[in-house]
C-alpha cells in the first residue's frame, strides 16, 4: 500500500506495473478498435469502464480493492473518472450512503481526466479533508425519504485548481512526472 495514502498524495507510484496494464487492457485494446470502427464507420462508445480505472489505480498508487463490498474503491482511495471538462460524479445508495459520505472524508480521491480516446490521461488527488465543503453539504442536504438514487458531482474545474497532478499520460506514455520517463528508458 502507498505510504502516505492517508497523510496527502500517494509518493510511490508504480509507473511500470500500472502502464503495462493500462496499455494491454485500456490503451492498446482501444485504439485497435477505433482503427475497426473507422473502417467500418461506425461510431466509437465509451473509452474505458470505470472497473479499469481503479485496477489501474489500485496498481499505480499500490492499493487494493474492497472485494466487491459497497463503498471506497480501494482501501484508501476512491476512484473517480472523467471526459475532459467533465464533472466527477459519486453515487450514494439507501443503506450505506451517510456512512459513506462520512467515510469519503478520510480517504484520498483519485481523478482520472481523459480524453481523445485515452491518448492524453491525467491524475489528480485530493484527500478527503480537501473535498470536505462537498461531502458535508450533501450529507447535511442528504434526501428524506431516500430517493432512487442521490447523486452528485465535484466540478471538473476545482478538481484542476486543487487537485495535486500525480500523473500525465500522453499517446500512452508517462509525460509528467518526468522521474517516471527516467526510470521507463532505464529498465
Amino acid at each position: 500500500m502507498s505510504s502516505k495514502s492517508n497523510n496527502g498524495p500517494p509518493s510511490e507510484l508504480d509507473f511500470e506495473k500500472a502502464l503495462m496494464f493500462f496499455h494491454a487492457y485500456m490503451y492498446g485494446p482501444l485504439q485497435g478498435k477505433l482503427r475497426l470502427y473507422a473502417a467500418r464507420n461506425v461510431r466509437s462508445q465509451g473509452a474505458a469502464m470505470s472497473s479499469d480505472w481503479e485496477v489501474f489505480a489500485s496498481m499505480l498508487v499500490r492499493d487494493l480493492g474492497q472485494k466487491l463490498a459497497a463503498g471506497v474503491d480501494l482501501s484508501n482511495h476512491e476512484v473517480k473518472s472523467a471526459v475532459s471538462g467533465g464533472s466527477y460524479e459519486y453515487q450514494y445508495h439507501k443503506e450505506t450512503g451517510k456512512q459513506k459520505l462520512a467515510h469519503d472524508l478520510k480517504v484520498g480521491h483519485l481523478f482520472f481526466e481523459h480524453g481523445d480516446n485515452l491518448r492524453v490521461v491525467n491524475l489528480r488527488y485530493a484527500h478527503g479533508r480537501q473535498l470536505k465543503e462537498f461531502f458535508q453539504k450533501w450529507i447535511a442536504e442528504y434526501p428524506d425519504p431516500y430517493p432512487q438514487r442521490y447523486r452528485k458531482s465535484i466540478p471538473f474545474g476545482w478538481v484542476q485548481k486543487n487537485a495535486t497532478l500525480l500523473m500525465t499520460i500522453t499517446d500512452g506514455e508517462v509525460t509528467y512526472p518526468e522521474s517516471a520517463q527516467s526510470d521507463r528508458r532505464s529498465s
